[in-house]
């Protein structure tokens, strides 16, 4: 029965610290939540060290304070982990945009659905146009593709798995397999006609994939430049992921 009360206790004071840290505008030290909550701080601190390796609570190392992490937010309401990707990635992709003269957009995998949650365009009369909200083919295009080339592989084989024609999928898998193991994908007119792009993953700082990153364009704007525009690219996800 002691055993019992005591996990019991322990899973309130876990909710306790977890709400506390998802309600604050700030992050908060482990001072701060043991003021608060009036755990005591040896008990915060364990079990703060248990939920930052869950990745339910993430550790700014300038700050030591903690926010609430990214699988919290998957697991609790992908939406404010849309809106919080957006939010970092927003100036840098401008920045992408204004080096390079592409559209750039940021999607993620919904269920077994590409969805663009994000993109910016470039002054241009000639330009790719995207919008939030958009589906993205998982099939064909470097953006899909990467997204389908990082998900879980459970995720992965499942939606392979439910394509009508297994000899594509085969085909296809073949192609994702490479794709993972370069870390990018590109694409001309495979997606739409006359367009081009380059995609690649966007990871969380302990290495779980989170979105795809990519630009697009007129495929011919490409031509001899895709080295180049893939490294601008690459340099964008590393700005996103080292902010999140």
């Amino acid at each position: 029965m002691n055993d019992q009360r005591d996990r019991l206790d322990a899973v309130g004071k876990v909710v306790h610290i977890m709400d506390l840290i998802c309600s604050s505008d700030e992050t908060l030290s482990i001072r701060e939540i043991e003021t608060r909550s009036g755990i005591p701080r040896s008990t915060v601190q364990r079990f703060l060290s248990s939920l930052e390796q869950q990745e339910w609570v993430y550790r700014d190392a300038h700050s030591d304070s903690y926010r609430p992490g990214i699988r919290f937010f998957l697991l609790h309401n992908p939406g404010t982990l849309y809106q919080e990707l957006t939010e970092i990635a927003d100036p840098i992709m401008n920045e992408l945009v204004k080096a390079t003269g592409k559209t750039a957009i940021m999607s993620v995998l919904e269920g077994s659905t590409g969805l663009c949650i994000h993109t910016v365009e470039p002054m241009l009369s000639m330009k790719f146009v995207a919008h939030k909200g958009m589906t993205i083919p998982l099939h064909t295009g470097a953006t899909g593709k990467v997204l389908l080339a990082f998900c879980r592989d459970r995720t992965r084989d499942r939606i392979l798995s439910s394509l009508p024609d297994q000899n594509m999928a085969k085909s296809l898998r073949g192609q994702l397999d490479r794709i993972r193991a370069q870390g990018y994908s590109m694409s001309k007119e495979e997606w739409i006609e006359h367009a081009g792009d380059i995609s690649v993953p966007v990871f969380d700082p302990k290495g779980l994939f989170v979105a795809q990153l990519g630009i697009a364009g007129l495929a011919s704007s490409f031509d001899d430049h895709e080295e180049e525009l893939l490294e601008l690219v690459k340099d964008a996800a590393d700005q996103i992921a080292k902010s999140l």
